[in-house]
């Protein structure tokens, strides 16, 4: 990492060790704000370029403005494209031709607190209520296909009977919260009291506890055919997270490919091409999947 990205988390990390010390509840709702705070991405207008030849049009959730994007017929059953966190919709532009090509409408959208969605915090609970209120406009749902943080929002939807979907696909699926919220407190040098003081701080917000999210309540109860593609060269999301979504998962099958990272998964023609044709039924895959 270079020195110039290196010194402002140093200086973020002293100073949350410092307050941590002086005034934990301080440092409690800092780090609240923080966790809750997307990265912004440096390419907005490659992104909008990427989008172009799609509708925009802009769904309201709790007075904020969520950007979507459609390409295909309106009359057409439709799949949609959720995106992780710190990511944009743009990113999940390599599926919509194969979609396109299976007979289906593609909806993509940005995460609230993303791209040009309306926001500056937001959370896991946000991101599952606004796939089923992107869900709801546009109608006619029958599948979704979702990245990391955006992959498990989609399964908590379905989870909580907020939407029903016929297939879902898990693009490198986060399934340890509490751990991921444990790497993040080390990063940034965050004593255990004070992260259980943001966790706490979160659940209040949102009125949920975290334990809801754990991976055996979510999957274990969920009936829509899962397809899980994992690489096993992630680096932020480990191999194993999506194993253990695709073992609790009811019939779900697991796709693990190589050297594609957690980011570059999205652009392999081989993962785009799985997808689609897992949504249209066109090529059924060994159950379980063999690893490749």
């Amino acid at each position: 990492m270079p020195l110039s990205a290196t010194l402002p988390r140093i200086s973020t990390n002293v100073r949350f060790a410092a307050s941590a010390l002086l005034f934990p509840e301080l440092a409690g709702a800092w780090a609240e704000r923080l966790f809750l705070t997307p990265p912004r991405p440096k390419d907005g207008v490659a992104t909008a370029l990427d989008l172009i030849d799609a509708r925009n049009t802009y769904v309201e959730h709790k007075g904020r403005h969520i950007a979507t994007w459609r390409w295909g017929s309106r009359d057409a059953p439709a799949v949609l494209l959720a995106h992780g966190w710190g990511g944009h919709a743009a990113q999940m532009r390599a599926f919509v031709f194969p979609l396109l090509s299976a007979g289906y409408r593609v909806i993509a959208y940005d995460q609230p607190a993303h791209g040009v969605s309306d926001g500056k915090l937001t959370g896991l609970p946000d991101f599952a209520d606004v796939l089923a209120e992107v869900a709801w406009h546009h109608g006619d749902v029958r599948a979704v296909i979702g990245h990391s943080l955006g992959a498990t929002a989609a399964a908590l939807s379905l989870s909580s009977a907020k939407t029903t979907f016929e297939k879902i696909v898990l693009l490198s699926p986060p399934s340890d919260l509490v751990g991921y919220s444990q790497r993040f407190a080390r990063w940034h040098w965050i004593p255990e009291r004070v992260r259980s003081a943001m966790q706490a701080a979160i659940e209040e917000r949102y009125g949920v506890l975290w334990d809801e999210f754990e991976l055996g309540r979510i999957a274990a109860r969920l009936s829509a055919q899962a397809l899980v593609i994992h690489d096993w060269d992630d680096r932020v999301v480990p191999w194993s997270q999506g194993a253990e979504f695709a073992r609790r998962w009811p019939g779900a099958q697991l796709l693990t490919t190589s050297e594609l990272g957690h980011r570059r998964i999205l652009q392999d023609e081989a993962v785009t091409r799985a997808a689609a044709d897992f949504i249209a039924g066109r090529a059924a895959l060994p159950n379980p999947a063999p690893l490749y």
